[in-house]
């Protein structure tokens, strides 16, 4: 026992234990993402015993060791057959080494004399006492070397079958083992005659020894030898190298050298698959990158840094998610969340989109038309300029570069006077990185976190930087968007509920759209690493169909959406002006508010007058009528349909009802009893859900003129209900 003490002490446990292995960056679930070579130059990826398979194991052990179970490090029984052959011969024709003597061996190359010898098998024994039989074998198969700069099974299995080792078959297994005997000498892609030999010969043995059935064998004679080596570096490599280094891989390594990301290669293929698709009718030099966040743990569940990544097209190296690009209109909804914060607005407030004296005149709509008056939701939404660039001074210059700054947004580094109003529009830089982090805190109810990459991190800190009640309204708002594209028509339906923006950058040279449900924030980008415009690159076509239906994958039917917090409540308002009705307000709706932030001042656009309703616009919006020449000299507004007087039969399912009118000045908002459901423009229709009862359908121009019509509409399972005298409209 003292013999067994003193070699003990004389071998280096820590290099028994562990040697130089290769850095590998796993997904959540452990599946290997990226390896890197080992500080001795190796492909070394070490995995735990259960993690090998049933094959491989039980190959080295029935081959190289069959009884590894029974000695304790020695076997005498191999070591007297191997003298009594050595000595018949007069040299040596056998060894006697068992799997723990090699352990021993490969943590301490000594040249193969008998002293040595009888060392490695002192201190296999030694090493019998410290260690387990299975602790022996792991340390064994993750040591072991297969020829150039290969050692392990992992890697092995990687090499050559671009698999795992506990995925590999018994003939897999065995051609393994065989390789042991000689890397070179029986490589098959370059001695396929030999290694077949060598192979089906292991096979044999393994079923004369118990560890594999006969028709097991039989079968795994059929399969064919590998043709070449794989290459075991991950041919895609940013999302992994990203993981590592925001997650601080060296300080957060397993035993086996391993470093658990928060990715899910599920999700990555997903992400993949959409963006590569979005990328079919663009050119070679446009590429796409993505970032999924799950929004309970602030974990990145997917991270595509450049769509073309190993594909050899232009710029494919670089990584596009953290690249720093103009935002365009992605950063509205922080604009607009602020100015809610502070009582300047809601989302029925009512905002001029016109020119004004106040510098706007320079600021134009993506489309270069102005409406005139819009609520603050429906400018959000259809993320015009003018609108936003009065949000911004509504909130403050300095207030919302502040909170940009607190969102993460690290590019940020002038004044608020040297970005000016530009701010407002994209006119500086971020990453889709950074822009999944921003709209996360969003999802978090205003609640900002660093984003986590390391599966077993502890849940991080959330610092408030805006009220939740503002990112409620925000994404309440955002939720309406799917009206502006085509690739959400049918979600409704499933009661699939997506809130999300939309961007383009100056020059058509950057599309966005970053998507946000309770459960997942998704931003994607496309663009030109080089910074190249391209006349397709509009994030509403480019960038949201992707996004959308990534979400649309990712959630569940009836899933449900944001719960309000408190503070936040639904209260009747004028449907023009979006302040809370006074007795002249010929129209309602009902909307989001603010509970003592909002204000309470009643409409001042609807007044009586001489005994007659009049609508006081803005001077503004005046001027802005004025200007366009038809401020009461519009045709006179007539509903084509529905016409006064009809009546309809709802169909079993129910039906929806188009909505259109002749003449009339600008956009036309559209009521049904009182209660707002749209506005079009230009040749748009609007659709109403029928319900039986009798209706008014009420239309009103931007200059104050309005038309209504009665109508009936019947169930045909039901009695129609009475119809009431309806209020004419002033």
């Amino acid at each position: 026992m003292c013999i067994y003490g003193a070699a003990a002490r004389a071998l280096p446990m820590e290099r028994v234990l562990r040697r130089p292995s290769s850095l590998v960056v796993t997904d959540m679930r452990g599946a290997p993402l990226r390896g890197r070579l080992s500080s001795e130059g190796e492909w070394l990826l070490p995995v735990p015993l259960s993690e090998m398979g049933r094959w491989m194991p039980a190959a080295a052990v029935a081959i190289e060791d069959r009884r590894f179970y029974a000695h304790r490090g020695v076997d005498w029984l191999a070591l007297a057959r191997a003298a009594y052959q050595n000595a018949t011969v007069g040299r040596v024709v056998s060894g006697a080494s068992t799997i723990t003597s090699q352990v021993v061996r490969l943590a301490v190359p000594r040249e193969r004399t008998l002293p040595n010898k009888l060392l490695e098998f002192t201190q296999a024994a030694a090493l019998e006492f410290i260690l387990t039989k299975d602790e022996i074998l792991e340390i064994y198969l993750n040591s072991v070397p297969f020829g150039g700069n290969t050692r392990g099974v992992e890697a092995a299995a990687r090499a050559w079958f671009g698999k795992s080792a506990k995925e590999l078959t018994l003939a897999e297994a065995a051609l393994l083992t065989g390789i042991l005997r000689g890397p070179a000498y029986y490589r098959p892609d370059r001695h396929p005659e030999r290694a077949l030999e060598l192979r089906d010969r292991l096979i044999d043995t393994l079923a004369e020894r118990g560890a594999a059935a006969a028709e097991e064998a039989r079968r795994a004679k059929r399969e064919p030898l590998p043709k070449a080596r794989r290459d075991i570096a991950s041919a895609r490599i940013q999302a992994a190298d990203m993981a590592a280094k925001m997650g601080g891989a060296r300080e957060h390594l397993d035993k086996y050298g391993r470093f658990r990301s928060t990715l899910d290669s599920g999700k990555q293929n997903l992400l993949l698959a959409e963006l590569r698709a979005a990328l079919i009718n663009m050119d070679e030099g446009v590429t796409a990158a993505a970032v999924l966040v799950e929004n309970e743990t602030a974990k990145v569940r997917g991270y595509i840094g450049n769509a073309r990544e190993g594909t050899g097209a232009p710029a494919a190296w670089v990584d596009c998610a953290a690249s720093p690009r103009s935002p365009g209109s992605a950063l509205k909804p922080f604009i607009y969340a602020l100015a809610f914060e502070r009582g300047a607005a809601a989302p029925a407030t009512m905002i001029a989109d016109v020119p004004d004296g106040d510098g706007a005149a320079g600021v134009r709509n993506f489309d270069r038309l102005y409406r005139g008056p819009v609520s603050a939701r429906a400018a959000l939404v259809d993320s015009l300029n003018v609108p936003a660039v009065k949000m911004f001074r509504a909130a403050g210059p300095e207030n919302v570069l502040g909170l940009l700054r607190r969102l993460g947004f690290t590019s940020l580094s002038h004044d608020a006077a040297w970005y000016g109003e530009s701010l407002a529009l994209g006119g500086c830089e971020t990453s889709p990185l950074e822009l999944a982090r921003a709209y996360r805190a969003l999802a978090a109810g205003g609640r900002y976190a660093p984003l986590v990459w390391y599966e077993n991190a502890p849940a991080p800190e959330e610092t408030p930087v805006l009220s939740e009640a503002s990112a409620a309204l925000v994404l309440d708002a955002l939720k309406g968007a799917r009206r502006n594209l085509p690739a959400y028509a049918g979600a409704e339906t499933d009661g699939k509920i997506i809130a999300f923006k939309t961007g383009t950058s100056y020059g058509m040279r950057d599309a966005w759209a970053a998507a946000v449900t309770p459960e997942w924030t998704l931003v994607v980008w496309l663009g030109d690493p080089g910074g190249r415009p391209r006349p397709n690159l509009a994030g509403l076509t480019a960038a949201a169909p992707a996004a959308v239906r990534v979400m649309l994958r990712l959630t569940q039917k009836n899933d449900p959406w944001f719960a309000l917090p408190t503070g936040v409540e639904k209260t009747e308002l004028c449907a023009l002006s979006g302040a809370p009705r006074n007795p002249y307000c010929p129209q309602k709706t009902t909307d989001l508010v603010i509970k003592n932030v909002t204000s309470t001042e009643p409409c001042r656009i609807h007044v009586m007058r001489g005994g007659e309703l009049k609508t006081v616009w803005p001077d503004e919006l005046a001027r802005f009528f004025a200007s366009r020449g038809n401020a009461g000299t519009a045709a006179r507004l007539k509903i084509t349909s529905p016409r006064d007087g009809a009546a309809y039969t709802l169909a079993e399912n129910g039906g929806r009802l188009i909505l259109t009118a002749a003449g009339g000045d600008g956009a036309l908002y559209w009521f049904a009893d009182g209660e707002y459901i749209g506005s079009t423009e230009g040749g748009r229709t609007v659709a109403w859900p029928m319900t039986p009862g009798g209706h008014l359908i009420t239309a009103a121009d931007s200059g104050g003129a309005a038309a209504k019509a009665k109508i009936t509409v019947k169930d045909p399972s039901a009695e129609l209900p009475y119809l009431p005298e309806l209020e004419a409209i002033e």
